[in-house]
């Protein structure tokens, strides 16, 4: 009996101390693109979280017979900065679309100096 108790705690610590991640349902935001937004909590990394917002984009795109093609992708703290959410915005498209190239990706600046002068 003892053992079993031990297991069965073990068992409930392991799955508490796992973590999750959460997805929203994918939003269309125009003609063929779309956004979804995962979050990983306090016990889970962002890549956990980046990984599930991917896997929910390409999910999206397979069933159209589209290929998944990066736009935009961030990070942010939530949750007085225990969690992370990781916000990705992608296109669907043909595999034959002129648009279907490889992504120039490239860190968004974390300041913008805008020139008002105009």
């Amino acid at each position: 009996m003892r053992v079993e108790l031990q297991v069965g705690i073990s068992v409930v610590a392991a799955a508490v101390l796992s973590g999750c991640v959460s997805t929203s349902e994918v939003l269309e935001m125009g003609k063929d693109t779309y956004s979804v937004s995962a979050t990983a909590d306090g016990m889970r990394s962002a890549a956990s979280a980046r990984q599930r917002a991917f896997e929910a984009g390409r999910e999206m795109c397979t069933k159209q017979g589209k290929r998944f093609m990066l736009a935009n992708e961030s990070t942010s703290p939530t949750r007085m900065w225990i969690d992370t959410t990781v916000d990705v915005t992608f296109r669907c498209l043909n595999e034959n679309d002129s648009e279907y190239v490889r992504p120039r990706i490239r860190q968004a600046p974390d300041v913008v100096i805008e020139d008002q002068k105009k």
